[in-house]
């Protein structure tokens, strides 16, 4: 019996202690929830600074708990509207919480600091308050935008209108289309529902562009503007560019409860068409001119400062501008008389949006060529024009300096046939003109000199001519096979049709077929493939075969100038026939150096 009583005794003694434990760890739990669900009663607005005129929401929200028996503060100094109440609920993290907001429209009518008292209400069987809120009410500015067109019969408490800026542009030069839209209406979301086509321009939609609410003047009037959309405009021709109207949907907020039950009203806007004077660019007689119309700058880098003759110079170009890209050509490039530059090929290029404009980037190849020995200096130039200043600028870079050396192949340009270099000039006249006499005497020895002289005179035209065969024999190719042959013929009469549709004036055809020809040339001589058709595999496939690098530098410089053409729209028109007859001389070298 005791110890079934001392058994029952510590059972209820554990009981006692377990609902005491249970009851402690409840107060604590509904403390701290309780904690957690603290009230909070704010007052908010969306900025501390408005405008005289202008009207402005100010809210009053009560979160985590259900309020009663509001009481809103004096509003002296302001206009007021209806006051709305809204319930709501959120869910963040798992956690949900109520909220309830009154709302109420005000309009400040004079100018000055004004402090708005606290809201009160009842929750929870207590009373709470919001802090004061301290608003500064500014005068409303006079517009500056003299273009503003406000649309015939338009409402003018809210209204649209497009605008350029700048008012007066050259071709080529960047300008900005937008449209603005102009309330004294509480105004919730737009939609743009129709733009204009812009004839007479090339656009680009921008993205980036100020969003944030303006408080302007106009015609008496105060509203408040908002940019709803912007467009990059580069004009393509001269005259007085009309831009046709653009419609936008905006939402109109409808006061007190018929707002909050049907939302904000739809209303159609329409612009009014707008109109852009485009000027042409002043006469410039310069050949170096860009095409650039507006900011630029660039940077120029060469790979080494020391070659030999048989080695190339590449310089590296990059320019940065916000004109239009289609407009803008290669930077020329003035090198020494006894170097050579070849026309440059376009490594990559961008457009892309600033914080304020469309911008584009372009990096450009140049290949130079020294043909004598010595220490060398490029000045490279840029000229663009700005349209800041409205002139021409030109803007320089640092110079490429670089030493040339004699390579294997090196001959100076200045050195004359030894056989004439060891003798007296003089004497040496003298004893032609003697010979020549004794030549005289004889009829039949003058016949023969004069029927040599026609001979190497028709030879030099048609070396002159520089056309490539078309069907080379077997004996030209004693280490390819047979079978082989017959691709390259194709590939030389392929060659050659690209040579004969010079004479058609047709840039694109000719750079086309040339490009074309010399890649199955390539293929079939010395069996590169299209698809390794690069600057890399052509060149160490060359080399390996025992060509000498100034003529791997030539042919890619060729093949650079028809990639442009082709895939680049870079149409060198008057470069065509040096084209050709660089491509001719570099194929017929490369036969011959290569079996």
């Amino acid at each position: 019996m005791t110890l079934t009583c001392s058994v029952n005794c510590f059972q209820d003694n554990t009981r006692a202690l377990g609902v005491w434990v249970g009851a402690v760890f409840l107060f604590f739990n509904v403390h701290l929830l309780l904690a957690q669900t603290k009230p909070t009663f704010e007052a908010a607005i969306a900025t501390k600074e408005v405008v005289v005129g202008m009207p402005f929401e100010l809210t009053f929200t009560l979160k985590n708990w259900e309020g009663e028996r509001f009481t809103a503060p004096k509003f002296s100094g302001f206009k007021t509207g209806e006051i709305s109440e809204m319930r709501g609920m959120s869910i963040v993290n798992g956690r949900s919480s109520t909220n309830q907001t009154w709302a109420v429209e005000l309009t400040a009518i004079k100018t000055g600091t004004f402090t708005i008292g606290a809201a009160k209400v009842v929750s929870g069987g207590q009373t709470i308050s919001t802090k004061p809120l301290i608003i500064k009410v500014l005068p409303a500015t006079s517009s500056s935008r003299g273009n503003v067109n406000v649309p015939p019969g338009a409402d003018e408490r809210v209204f649209v209108a497009a605008e350029f800026e700048p008012r007066k542009a050259y071709v080529g030069q960047q300008v900005t289309w937008r449209i603005r839209l102009y309330t004294q209406l509480s105004v919730e979301g737009y939609d743009i529902i129709a733009l204009p086509g812009f004839e007479g321009f090339f656009t680009k939609e921008k993205i980036r562009y100020n969003k944030r609410i303006e408080y302007l003047s106009l015609r008496g009037k105060k509203y408040a503007v908002r940019t709803l959309h912007e467009e990059a405009l580069f004009p393509q021709e001269t005259g007085e560019i009309n831009v046709a109207a653009a419609r936008v949907s905006v939402g109109i907020e409808q006061p007190g409860t018929q707002g909050f039950l049907f939302g904000p009203k739809p209303v159609t806007l329409q612009t009014e068409p707008v109109a852009l004077k485009v000027e042409a660019l002043p006469p410039f007689t310069g050949a170096e001119f860009t095409g650039g119309v507006g900011q630029y700058e660039w940077e120029v880098k060469a790979d080494t400062n020391a070659l030999s003759t048989d080695d190339a110079l590449t310089l590296i170009v990059e320019v940065n501008g916000n004109g239009d890209t289609r407009r803008f050509s290669a930077p020329k490039i003035t090198v020494p008389p006894n170097c050579e530059i070849f026309e440059p090929r376009v490594l990559e290029e961008e457009e892309y949006e600033g914080e304020t404009e469309i911008l584009h980037r372009k990096k450009f190849e140049y290949v130079v060529l020294s043909k004598d020995t010595g220490f060398q200096e490029i000045q490279p130039l840029l000229t663009y024009f700005d349209t800041d200043s409205n002139r021409y600028c030109q803007l320089s870079a640092a110079p490429i300096r670089f030493m040339v050396s004699a390579g294997k192949n090196y001959r100076s340009p200045n050195s004359l046939p030894d056989a004439l270099s060891t003798e007296d000039p003089v004497a040496n006249h003298s004893s032609l003109l003697e010979r020549a006499g004794e030549w005289l005497k004889y009829p039949w020895l003058w016949a023969v000199s004069a029927s040599l002289l026609i001979i190497l005179l028709i030879f030099s035209l048609l070396r002159k001519k520089r056309t490539l065969p078309t069907k080379p024999s077997i004996s030209q190719y004693p280490n390819i096979p047979v079978s082989s042959i017959d691709t390259i013929q194709a590939a030389h009469q392929r060659l050659a049709k690209a040579g004969q549709l010079l004479k058609e004036g047709n840039p694109r055809q000719f750079y086309d077929a040339l490009f074309k020809a010399l890649q199955a040339w390539l293929s079939a001589r010395y069996g590169i493939q299209t698809l390794q058709m690069n600057d890399a595999d052509v060149r160490t496939t060359l080399l390996q075969r025992g060509a000498a690098p100034i003529r791997v530098q030539t042919l890619l410089s060729v093949l650079h100038t028809c990639e442009q053409a082709v895939y680049g729209g870079q149409l060198q028109a008057e470069q065509m026939e040096f084209t050709w007859q660089t491509a001719a001389q570099v194929v017929e070298a490369l036969e011959k150096e290569i079996r």
